[in-house]
């Protein structure tokens, strides 16, 4: 049984963290309300840029271009896993760095992984998968330079990035596909890790089969139309990729600080009734001794 003190130096020392954690929930709050508030600002371009694209892709006229048509049997796959930096919320970025080597796995490819995010570096670093490229994850809210970096390099590894500066941009990279691994928000209390593939976006078509579009024309052609936008609708999804993540990622750190702080309080009020207990004893056998010292002179 730990002594008075023992007990009083560590419901000191619950309190103290309870405190830091309370004010992380604060922190996390606020930046969760920004970012939700930057994300709805660009979620109406980057989801207008995403529906273009694949409605000029779902056109007739464009079913054989470079960025529409699948490539067979394809195995090579780049992947852009989308963490963060900071760890404390929960299992964000453990399920999202899982849920990109696992579809690696299951689906057999020989894939190479692009990091963003120190936590997710270090899942895959823990696991002998060494990636191609590393980025720290922004430090509030990504910029749009953020993201286009990264789809240059991406779409860099769909076509050759030395013939297109020749001028021949539809020669075969290095991957065959590339998926985006990010974490979508549905409320505070729901985010699931997602894994999309962008390119080539003939995966994409099956879904929007259901979907009432408006018919479009394209002046001079829906093929033109997607040689002009691959790039941007790539730079825009990332975007609007990492927006979403930096939502969940300071969501899921909210609710972990919350529950942190409750759990911290629980352990305080159980040292509470230990002292308090502990002390009552020490009164009571204090109170025998007198009694019984009293009655011996007697």
């Amino acid at each position: 049984m730990p002594s008075m003190k023992a007990i009083k130096q560590r419901r000191a020392s619950v309190k103290n963290m309870q405190q830091a954690m309370r004010a992380m929930n604060l922190v996390a709050t606020a930046k969760l309300q920004k970012a939700r508030q930057e994300w709805q600002y660009i979620k109406a371009y980057v989801e207008g840029t995403d529906g273009l694209t694949l409605s000029a892709a779902a056109d007739k006229g464009a079913a054989e271009h470079f960025y529409v048509q699948g490539r067979g049997t394809s195995r090579k796959a780049a992947y852009l896993v989308i963490s963060s930096d900071r760890g404390k919320c929960g299992g964000y970025n453990l399920n999202v760095a899982k849920a990109a080597a696992t579809h690696a796995s299951d689906h057999g490819k020989e894939a190479s992984f692009y990091i963003v995010g120190m936590k997710g570096l270090e899942f895959f670093l823990s696991r002998n998968l060494h990636p191609e490229q590393y980025v720290h994850a922004p430090k509030s809210v990504p910029s749009f330079d953020d993201a286009r970096e990264l789809g240059k390099a991406l779409i860099d590894l769909y076509r050759d990035p030395h013939e297109a500066a020749k001028g021949n941009p539809f020669v075969r990279g290095k991957v065959d596909e590339v998926y985006i691994v990010y974490t979508k928000f549905t409320s505070i209390l729901a985010t699931e890790p997602k894994v999309v593939q962008v390119l080539p976006l003939s995966a994409r078509l099956p879904g929007l089969a259901d979907t009432k579009r408006a018919p479009m024309e394209y002046d001079p052609g829906p093929e033109e139309f997607l040689t002009f936008m691959a790039e941007k609708y790539l730079n825009a999804y990332i975007y609007g990729a990492m927006m979403e993540s930096v939502v969940c990622e300071q969501a899921a750190r909210m609710l972990n600080m919350d529950a942190a702080t409750n759990n911290a309080q629980d352990i305080i009020e159980k040292l509470t009734l230990m002292y308090n207990r502990q002390r009552q004893g020490a009164i009571t056998q204090e109170i025998t001794e007198i009694v019984s010292g009293a009655n011996a002179l007697k």
